[in-house]
């Protein structure tokens, strides 16, 4: 299960996600993102979650995909130890701050 908040701050959403982002909760995280618009940043707060899997991972790919179309920034913060370790490995990191760059 997927519990995603959602809280506009100015022109910053950031959507705290809690529970499982996987195969079978990625529908919910995807309809909380398809409403992004107007924005200049996008903040996944992973303070409460538990789990990702591929389709999760895939999910954020798709929101980094675009946050380059209509111009906003994504930022992930406070994801654990073993989820922090697999978005490395997976080069999410690295590509959210390599967009970052180029963008200033």
């Amino acid at each position: 299960m997927l519990n995603v908040k959602s809280r506009l701050e100015g022109k910053t959403v950031r959507l705290s996600l809690e529970g499982v982002l996987d195969i079978s909760t990625v529908d919910t995280f995807n309809s909380q993102t398809e409403k992004l618009s107007g924005i200049s940043e996008l903040v996944l707060d992973m303070a409460g979650l538990e789990f990702i899997d591929s389709s999760g991972i895939g999910a954020i790919l798709q929101i980094v995909r675009l946050s380059q179309e209509k111009g906003f920034t994504v930022s992930l913060e406070n994801a654990n130890e073993n989820i922090s370790e697999l978005l490395n490995t997976v080069g999410l990191f690295q590509i959210i701050e390599t967009l970052r760059k180029g963008a200033n």
